[in-house]
């Protein structure tokens, strides 16, 4: 009989150990906001330790692979699917589901299960659509608004839902504003508020535990695209490097943000903050900003067009994570090309930025020359 109880108290133990919520256990919260935090100001090596740490006690926790993804996604960002390193992301996302669905099948209202599922199918969606399998990336996605439409009705209980629900509220108008060609398909779904979107966003800013950096992330990326609000795009640009001065791809966002705002000696100083990195994505922003500097600041035209000629000479594999850059790059060969007396070619310049553009500032600039403004 004292067997039978000690087995059985080993796998309620057990069992305890897999389903244990974070919720719950502050120290563990704490410790995982301390990973993230590791992983956004590239301690990578630190953050792996603290996923060690979680581990020990919750194994079967979709928080560890969710974690470890993020460090595969952040130490080689950007994150292609013809790496190597993806491999690994995959199938840390895919545990994820698996701990889950898990989570799920004891309790299909758990807030960490949901939470987690929702999160994994998104960014498996995303990695999906930026390789240009649209059908994998459908499903992936289909999968995650299932959890998504959950999570509108959560953001009391759980804060990192005004993540969620701030991204669909506000890219349900956007999206389709930005590709005409989604509209129809956005009649299955239910409609959305920008201005809601931002509210949700901003809560989760404040208050989110695993979303936090990620809606500031998107609200930089926002206000510039869409708002067109350069001063907000550049505090919530400055919230990011202040918190995580070691993360290149923030310096990049708060050099765009001064530059927008005509700070371009300000900017200048920040150049060598991601300027030595290898990877196309912060050559091509270097190569931009410093173009962007020689034409607007200093005036010099000639090298201005030496910059912005690198930002188009990259590899096609590489064209969807600097199409923005490849979008100012144009326009500022217009500018240049204005200058110059050509306004032929500026058009022509101008042309290819309303193929790529998604910054309604520089669609408008764009559309206002071609049809004979200044």
């Amino acid at each position: 009989m004292k067997k039978v109880f000690l087995v059985a108290w080993f796998f309620l133990a057990t069992w305890q150990i897999a389903t244990a919520q974070l919720l719950q256990d502050a120290a563990a919260q704490n410790m995982a906001s301390q990973t993230l935090d590791k992983i956004y100001n590239f301690d990578f090596v630190g953050a792996k330790t603290l996923i060690a740490q979680i581990k020990v006690k919750y194994a079967k926790h979709p928080v560890v692979p969710f974690l470890n993804a993020y460090v595969v996604s952040w130490e080689n960002l950007p994150l292609q699917k013809n790496q190597p390193e993806f491999t690994h992301y995959n199938q840390y996302l895919q545990l994820c589901l698996q701990y889950a669905h898990n989570l799920l099948k004891i309790n299909k209202n758990d807030l960490e299960g949901i939470y987690f599922a929702m999160a994994a199918y998104s960014l498996l969606s995303l990695h999906e659509a930026e390789s240009g399998d649209f059908l994998t990336s459908v499903s992936y996605g289909k999968n995650a608004y299932t959890y998504m439409k959950k999570g509108f009705d959560l953001t009391e209980k759980y804060a990192d839902f005004h993540f969620t629900t701030g991204l669909y509220q506000y890219y349900a108008v956007q999206y389709p504003e930005t590709h005409p060609i989604a509209k129809p398909f956005m009649a299955f779904f239910p409609g959305g508020d920008k201005k809601k979107g931002l509210e949700h966003l901003q809560i989760a800013s404040q208050k989110s535990r695993f979303s936090k950096v990620e809606s500031l992330i998107y609200l930089t990326s926002i206000y510039a695209k869409y708002e067109q609000n350069n001063y907000q795009a550049w505090l919530t640009a400055q919230q990011l490097v202040n918190q995580y001065p070691n993360n290149p791809f923030f310096w990049v966002r708060y050099c765009e943000s001064l530059i927008t705002l005509g700070r371009y000696a300000e900017a200048e100083l920040y150049l060598s903050k991601f300027g030595q990195k290898n990877q196309t994505l912060y050559q091509s922003a270097f190569n931009l900003f410093r173009g962007q500097i020689q034409e607007k600041y200093y005036k010099n035209l000639n090298l201005a067009q030496t910059e912005y000629l690198k930002v188009l000479n990259v590899n096609k594999a590489d064209k969807r994570y600097t199409k923005d850059f490849q979008a100012f790059a144009h326009a500022g060969l217009a500018h240049i090309a204005h200058e110059q007396g050509n306004a032929a070619k500026a058009k022509e310049y101008y042309k290819k930025v309303l193929k790529t553009a998604e910054y309604e500032g520089l669609k408008a600039e764009a559309k206002a020359y071609l049809k004979g403004g200044e």
